[in-house]
């Protein structure tokens, strides 16, 4: 994965600790990494808010009119 990827890679340069694992942390922070953790948090609040109604959501997730995803599923390679 991204984040350990840097990492290994900044410290194979004989960085110290600490500058490695700031630039795992900084590699978090795209969308496609630590950002899928706050989508998936978004949802669960936006599911809460509309009054816990799993169903609904999980219908409109398999409904092929509608682009709502649910989140925390699967893994983009």
């Amino acid at each position: 994965n991204c984040s350990t990827s840097t990492v290994r890679m900044v410290g194979s340069s004989n960085a110290n600790l600490f500058a490695s694992i700031s630039a795992g942390i900084c590699a978090l922070w795209g969308p496609l990494q630590g950002g899928a953790n706050e989508a998936c948090v978004l949802m669960l609040e936006r599911i809460l808010a509309d009054g816990g109604n799993v169903k609904k959501f999980v219908d409109m997730a398999k409904d092929k009119k509608s682009n709502f995803r649910l989140m925390g599923f699967g893994h983009r390679v």
